[in-house]
């Protein structure tokens, strides 16, 4: 989720007026057509704490999957099930045999997109602006232009983009 001003940390309030059945049910099909998911530890933490003890379709696919956690920092990932610890420099590899699903968008995304491993990206933007908090791209060493490759509508007035870093393949 994020904000016209693309603030990714918003409080509750700001973003559940937004989300609905069809919202949660594309992300659940994309969730479906991963093999597993790639998280920072702070994203993994976050998620773990919200999903593990979660019920209904889309927790029993995130906490069914396979999860790589990219850290130097924690020496264990037992607390959420199917979790394996990994380096960054392990990624290029894991893309090699696994199609994976990355949830959050702080510095393990920002060093994906640096690297060339991020294909894809799927923002659901809320017609807000949060004014304050993290943002996707807090300063850019650059301009970032991508390809917009899909956009819905959903009846809450969200938006789901989907764009990818130009000149890639939608099979990538």
């Amino acid at each position: 989720m994020i904000t016209l001003d693309g603030v990714i940390e918003s409080p509750p309030e700001v973003l559940v007026p937004y989300m609905s059945d069809e919202g949660r049910q594309s992300t659940l099909e994309l969730a479906l057509a991963s093999d597993a998911l790639l998280l920072g530890r702070v994203t993994w933490q976050h998620l773990a704490v919200a999903w593990r003890d979660q019920t209904g379709s889309m927790a029993e696919r995130i906490n069914a999957m396979p999860k790589y956690v990219v850290t130097s920092t924690i020496s264990s990932a037992t607390e959420w099930g199917n979790s394996a610890l990994v380096t960054y420099g392990e990624v290029a590899a894991l893309r090699e045999h696994l199609d994976l699903l990355s949830y959050g968008c702080g510095a393990l995304a920002r060093d994906l997109l640096r690297d060339g491993l991020l294909d894809e990206m799927h923002l659901n933007m809320t017609p807000v602006v949060a004014g304050r908090g993290r943002r996707l791209f807090d300063e850019p060493s650059s301009l970032l232009a991508f390809d917009l490759v899909e956009s819905h509508t959903y009846p809450t007035g969200a938006v789901r983009l989907v764009c990818r870093p130009p000149g890639r393949a939608q099979d990538a």
